[in-house]
């Protein structure tokens, strides 16, 4: 009597517990569909399309920039167009990631011809980065990110992109505003942006008794076969593609201490593409990382580092010096010569003048005259 009292219990308590664990499940992918739904109206921008369209034919666009914040705060658009005479545009911000790039490229050549030049800046953690759906948005590929059956809980999995949402949608309701940082979503104000000055505690630059260090994503990571798509599109389009690894602070560079790892899966990735070139800039013997002024954050214990208004000076101009050679055999600077005028003579009797003849002068769009970036404090 007493055992069959216990069996149905136990039945009895199993049935319920099942009866919870659908009723969770139904309601994490419930509340993670309207939550998806939301942010689909949140993001959407109609004029986005059109408003890409009109700016892209506004001007001769030769070089097209990808990449993350990292890579939005080291370039100057202005700079490509100064130095080499070539007009480029970049499209870069954070949460921009393999994905989205692939995406926006498909996009961008439906509005366009491919660009003669992609310039892709990379990140120690660039097979870690996913997509912001504030950006997939534009495409409609929000909906892409949702697999049922993922994991045991949707709401956890994507953690993340919930609070990201949550804080958009503080930041639109002017409760935490940062002008600067909303000035740069747009992506034609985006065009002018020339840096950021520094600011007192924004770079760590005393290493910690006890660092902690991070290590390297491997590819594919979360969005790398989207790279790799990129890579092989280019190869078809004949563009001439330059990846980048943007220099980091030397307290970060530290910190990331499997650079080695990343430079060898881009080796991998690229190694069937001839049109692709890698540059690292992330050396001490390659860019000035210990120089703080160079840097507006980042540092010991960082993963992340982003160059400064001083240091996008000094590394666009080391950049374009090595990069120009592409353009060269692009026959995209074909129109531009170099410029040297033959120093006045003093008149007789007059001592000239004691300017030395190698003191650099800014370069000028359609010169080829080069600035050395300053000794490194």
């Amino acid at each position: 009597m007493s055992s069959s009292i216990s069996i149905f219990k136990f039945k009895r308590f199993g049935t319920g517990l099942l009866w919870l664990v659908l009723f969770l499940f139904l309601f994490d992918r419930g509340l993670y569909y309207l939550i998806v739904s939301a942010e689909g109206r949140f993001y959407h921008d109609p004029g986005f399309a059109q408003r890409f369209g009109e700016f892209i034919k506004t001007k001769p666009f030769s070089t097209l920039i990808l990449g993350t914040s990292r890579t939005f705060a080291a370039f100057q658009p202005y700079s490509f167009e100064k130095i080499l005479g070539q007009e480029a545009f970049i499209e870069a911000r954070s949460g921009k990631g393999p994905k989205y790039n692939w995406l926006f490229y498909e996009f961008y050549k439906t509005c366009a011809k491919p660009p003669r030049v992609v310039v892709y800046g990379i990140d120690y953690f660039i097979f870690q980065t996913k997509s912001k759906k504030r950006w997939l948005a534009r495409f409609d590929a929000i909906r892409e990110t949702i697999a049922p059956f993922s994991a045991p809980s949707l709401l956890l999995k994507n953690k993340d992109d919930i609070e990201d949402f949550l804080v958009d949608i503080i930041a639109r309701m002017g409760l935490a505003e940062d002008k600067a940082f909303r000035a740069t979503q747009d992506f034609i104000k985006a065009q002018d942006y020339v840096g950021r000055e520094t600011s007192p505690g924004k770079l760590i630059t005393q290493k910690p008794r006890n660092l902690h260090l991070h290590r390297y994503w491997p590819y594919p990571g979360k969005e790398g076969p989207y790279l790799k798509q990129l890579l092989e599109e280019w190869d078809r389009d004949g563009v001439t593609v330059i990846l980048v690894i943007i220099p980091d602070y030397i307290g970060t560079y530290e910190t990331n201490f499997e650079q080695q790892k990343s430079l060898n899966d881009l080796r991998r990735l690229t190694r069937d593409h001839p049109n692709v070139h890698i540059y690292n800039f992330n050396r001490p013997n390659a860019f000035p990382l210990e120089n703080e002024e160079y840097f507006f954050n980042g540092g010991w214990g960082r993963s992340n580092s982003h160059l400064s208004k001083a240091g996008v000076e000094v590394f666009n101009r080391l950049l374009l010096k090595k990069i120009a050679v592409h353009y060269r055999r692009a026959k995209l600077l074909k129109h531009l010569h170099r410029r040297t005028k033959k120093p006045k003579q003093p008149p007789p009797g007059e001592r000239p003048s004691s300017t030395p003849a190698s003191t650099p002068v800014s370069a000028k769009r359609g010169s080829w005259s080069w600035m050395s970036p300053p000794s490194a404090k």
